[in-house]
């Protein structure tokens, strides 16, 4: 490797580092609960539940998520840092500058200058919108599975161009032959898919770089094109090696993992879950939202919403289909004037990765800024080569002059939006300036209650009721706060409330049987026990409850049964051990 692009390279890593610094004291927030700090897989590191299980599965939640691979990266940091969030988001940070490395050198790969890929890779590293993918520790599934995308991008360009990598550290050497860089190429892909599910969709930019490398050949040399497909017989096994993975994993997790889907996450019979068209209208108009935050990344925050076009046309379709026609038209100039294709390249690259979410099969969500952390990097390519092509000779000065300017402009962006991540209350309290949710209400609540402001929080549950009386979480919420401060009848209300609403909302059937069992309700007690640990025999919580009221109920035969059977399953636990033998004393005491 040259002086001047290992120059390059510690540029980007200096620069990665300097713009996230501030973000690593942030604290944890919104789902990083289910996801790490409650998840039961993740601190008792139990692999064998991470690669069969859904994501959250590990924190009592039913989920379409399989990302074990970002699950067991959470397993090891807790390992090494516990639940200090610090660790989590070195970890974050430290696969992102990785990832802008080895964009850069794919890139170069491409025959991209390396100034060009300099700046496309310092962009991608330092744009305010990736923030929301970096600072948000739960967010490692799309650092993830772009660092794994990259790599696999990098050694199937190296394969594609017979690029044969060799390393010598003292006497040791190795060399990356074809064999090496086909198997390298594809656990990286397969990898990427475990981190997370959109990496999947990285497949068509294996396609993509296969057709650009290989341009000439389809576009130009028509005389031996025979021959020419000859040398490329191990870049098309790569694809089809690729292309199976792809297949597997779709079948595995639908027929063997039994993951619940979110394909239903939209009412069937609703204008959008059951018209392809309007799907896809709707996409159309969140195409150019996310042009606008690309260009213009302020006011950026997590819960953004996108009204529904079900009309049979709309500027915003005519936008896009005019877009595209432009876009093949400058792109096609661009091919046959200079033979390169970065016009075209960037421009697929930025809509194969946002396939996934373009309504094609409908999701748990319309729009998203942290779908756009892959994506980004085709729109920087496409507008690069745009520049290029018009500028041409202009493009060293606009480079020069205009581009130290953005990236000064989008770290200070990128700091403020790290600030504002600091702290759920801060997070949360932003968020509501831009839009009015319950979820968002109840996550501030959360907050609050956390440290200790618990008026604050009841006034803002209420607040989520009022807006959407919809989930049973939020009551539970209030009556947990109700509990910690005392206000025993509101709590149990509380309680209530959340079964009523959902008769399986079973975080309420534990609180409320405790509320019940010491005013001695018993008779209103046990059916909620029954049917508590019907539903959950295996869970320790569970078994607990039942035989804290068992000894209540004065049931000591059945307490006895009880008793030995969670000391044979949990004793070898120190803390479930000291749980039971408080429940057995405190009944011995009385």
């Amino acid at each position: 490797m040259s002086f001047s692009k290992l120059k390059l390279i510690g540029l980007l890593v200096f620069i990665g580092f300097i713009t996230y610094l501030s973000s690593l004291n942030n604290k944890f927030v919104w789902d990083d609960e289910q996801f790490i700090y409650n998840n039961a897989y993740v601190k008792n590191f139990e692999i064998g539940k991470i690669f069969t299980e859904n994501t959250i599965a590990g924190a009592g939640e039913i989920s379409s998520y399989y990302r074990p691979l970002t699950t067991l990266s959470f397993a090891m940091d807790y390992q090494l840092w516990e639940l200090n969030p610090l660790g989590f988001h070195i970890t974050n940070t430290f696969l992102h500058i990785l990832s802008g490395i080895i964009l850069f050198l794919f890139l170069i790969n491409l025959s991209i200058s390396k100034i060009k890929s300099f700046w496309i890779s310092t962009i991608f590293l330092i744009h305010p919108l990736q923030t929301e993918a970096v600072v948000y520790a739960n967010s490692r599934g799309d650092s993830m599975y772009v660092f794994w995308s990259l790599l696999g991008l990098f050694a199937f360009s190296m394969l594609c161009l017979k690029k044969y990598p060799k390393f010598q550290i003292y006497d040791l050497s190795l060399k990356l032959g074809k064999v090496q860089l086909l198997i390298l190429t594809v656990i990286s892909y397969l990898l990427s898919i475990l981190g997370k599910e959109i990496g999947i969709a990285s497949l068509g930019l294996f396609f993509l770089t296969f057709i650009y490398i290989n341009r000439n050949i389809f576009l130009f040399h028509t005389k031996n094109i025979s021959n020419e497909l000859k040398k490329i017989g191990i870049q098309s096994s790569t694809l089809l090696l690729l292309s199976i993975i792809a297949t597997v994993y779709l079948i595995f997790r639908k027929f063997i993992l039994n993951i619940s889907t979110s394909v239903n996450f939209y009412n069937p019979n609703s204008p959008y879950g059951s018209s392809l068209f309007v799907r896809l209208h709707t996409f159309s108009k969140a195409l150019w939202t996310y042009f606008k935050l690309i260009i213009y990344p302020t006011n950026l925050h997590m819960e953004r919403t996108l009204d529904i076009i079900t009309d049979s046309y709309s500027i915003w379709l005519f936008a896009s289909i005019f877009l595209f026609v432009i876009v093949f038209i400058v792109g096609y100039f661009e091919l046959i004037k200079k033979h390169t294709a970065l016009i075209w390249f960037g421009f697929l690259w930025f809509i194969i990765m946002l396939v996934p979410v373009s309504g094609i099969i409908p999701i748990n969500g319309l729009i998203y800024e942290h779908w756009l952390y892959m994506p980004i990097i085709g729109f920087i390519i496409f507008t690069i080569g745009i520049i290029a092509f018009v500028f041409d000779n202009k493009l060293n000065k606009i480079i020069k002059y205009s581009l130290p300017i953005l990236i000064i402009i989008y770290i200070g962006l990128t700091i403020k939006q790290n600030y504002i991540w600091a702290d759920p209350i801060r997070f949360y309290q932003y968020t509501l300036n831009y839009v009015q949710t319950a979820r968002l209400s109840n996550n501030l609540a959360m907050a609050y209650a956390q440290s200790g402001q618990n008026q604050l929080a009841v006034e803002t549950y209420k607040k989520a009721i009022e807006l959407s009386n919809y989930y049973p979480q939020t009551h539970h919420n209030l009556g947990n706060t109700y509990l910690a401060m005392n206000e025993i009848e509101l709590a149990e209300d509380s309680f209530k409330s959340a079964i009523r609403m959902n008769n399986g909302f079973f975080p309420s059937y534990g609180p409320l049987i405790n509320i019940l069992i010491d005013k001695e309700q018993y008779d209103e007690a046990l059916p909620l026990i029954n049917q508590l640990y019907k539903q959950k025999p295996n869970d320790f919580q569970t078994g607990l409850i039942y035989l804290n009221a068992l000894y209540k109920t004065n049931k000591l035969k059945d307490a006895e049964e009880q008793l030995q059977n969670l000391k044979d399953r949990f004793g070898k636990n120190i803390r479930a051990n000291d749980l039971i033998d408080k429940v057995v004393n405190d009944y011995t005491q009385k």
